[in-house]
């Protein structure tokens, strides 16, 4: 009996994967992965995209047709521009490890994983503070919060911080539907969420140490 072939191994369903089989064709181009971070971002049109890249639209609408086709975005406007369509699309598959998927990964997959978005993190608010639009708003907020946990308060910090990224998931795309309906693109903001064990000091015991950082800039009265 002849066995299978590369391209019927390749579209089994039963091979196991890391990731979704759709991000993963997403992201087996780095224009396609640009494209899919921009619009998990914001709502955003392929000319903007062109814009921002120097580019000519032309050049890579395919990609974002192959995005469109994978269900990995939508369309959820379409105005005229200079004569033309223009459409504008979001992202409808996230960039995001759920915990069973982040699970299921390598310890060197993780780590990759992890390093990429702390360097994204610490790009955004180096340049944030050299710009000088880090404190630019009154209602900023900077904040460090170590201190030592037990299980229960351990499993209720995770929670608080999955259920925190969830409703800023919804929170962002409500104001990307919202920047899409009005033709205008919005403030560019960083939002960071870090929660991990930190090794103990060496003179560490039963009471708890706990130092604050610069806390949330008080409001306007």
């Amino acid at each position: 009996m002849a066995g299978r072939t590369m391209r019927e191994l390749c579209e089994w369903d039963e091979l196991k994967t890391f990731f979704d089989r759709r991000l993963i064709k997403a992201l087996g181009h780095p224009v396609r992965e640009h494209i899919l971070a921009v619009l998990n971002e914001r709502v955003a049109s392929g000319s903007e995209i062109a814009e921002e890249l120097g580019a000519d639209v032309s050049s890579f609408y395919h990609h974002i047709e192959e995005l469109e086709k994978l269900g990995c975005i939508e369309r959820v406007a379409t105005r005229r521009r200079r004569g033309a369509r223009e459409h504008f699309f979001r992202a409808k598959i996230s960039v995001f490890f759920d915990d069973v998927a982040w699970g299921r990964l390598p310890p060197t997959l993780k780590w990759d994983q992890t390093a990429g978005v702390l360097q994204a993190l610490f790009d955004d608010a180096t340049e944030a503070l050299s710009e000088g639009t880090f404190n630019a708003r009154d209602d900023r907020h900077a904040s460090w919060s170590p201190g030592f946990f037990d299980a229960q308060g351990w499993e209720e910090t995770v929670d608080l911080v999955n259920d925190a990224l969830e409703r800023l998931c919804a929170i962002r795309e409500a104001a990307a539907s919202r920047l899409a309906e009005a033709g205008e693109r919005g403030m560019p903001a960083t939002v960071g969420i870090l929660a991990f064990e930190t090794p103990a000091p060496a003179d560490s015991g039963p009471t708890s140490k706990q130092s604050h950082g610069p806390g949330k800039a008080p409001s306007p009265a």
